[in-house]
């Protein structure tokens, strides 16, 4: 939406209610005040909801203060489907052990130990000196607090080298197969990593 300076700004906020003729969600807020949005200004919006997300078009009907600072806005149109990553990734440093794959087999004198940079419930990034090449099959070992070590085909999909005279290399790996109760033990570590991230943002 527009902000002070003409600008397109964002903001975050969430659904608190939702009627046939309107929905409730949270003030927006910036540097901890409320955003103070004439009534009946357009604005765009993206909601995310199963792992999909969209985009709407609303307008602002009311404000309230009381018991929560919420607006009350216009029931969404335009309503489009994007395209973005199927899940959430979060920086999370976290020790794995990988060893390749040939025809689905582990080739035992190829293990490698390393670090994640980031995760998802769909793949990996790990920080390391080794270089596979792109679509090289891997078996992936990564220790997960609070549940364990989770054991997971995996593929190279990219690889960049973030400084040109070291050869660390960040590889984003992408999950083949994985049962649901290791890729839910996945996305519960994500939740709480965020949990903790957000809650540091706020001392």
């Amino acid at each position: 939406m527009p902000g002070r300076s003409g600008l397109v700004e964002q903001y975050r906020s969430r659904i608190e209610d939702i009627t046939e003729d309107h929905l409730v969600i949270a003030m927006p807020m910036t540097k901890s005040m409320p955003v103070m949005l004439p009534r009946g200004e357009v604005f765009f919006g993206r909601v995310v909801a199963n792992f999909a997300a969209f985009e709407f078009t609303s307008s602002l009907l009311a404000r309230q203060i009381q018991p929560l600072p919420v607006w009350v806005i216009a029931v969404p149109y335009n309503i489009k489907k994007i395209q973005q990553r199927a899940f959430v990734r979060v920086d999370a440093a976290l020790p794995v052990q990988i060893t390749e794959l040939v025809e689905g087999e582990e080739i035992a004198d190829t293990k490698v130990s390393a670090v994640t940079k980031d995760i998802s419930g769909g793949g990996l990034q790990i920080a390391t000196s080794h270089l596979w090449p792109i679509g090289t099959e891997l078996m992936v070992n990564v220790d997960f607090p609070g549940a364990g070590p989770v054991l997971l085909r995996s593929k190279v999909m990219r690889i960049q080298q973030p400084q040109p005279d070291r050869t660390i290399f960040w590889i984003g790996i992408k999950f083949l197969e994985i049962n649901e109760k290791d890729r839910g033990n996945i996305i519960k570590f994500i939740f709480k990593k965020q949990l903790e991230q957000r809650r540091k943002g706020l001392e």
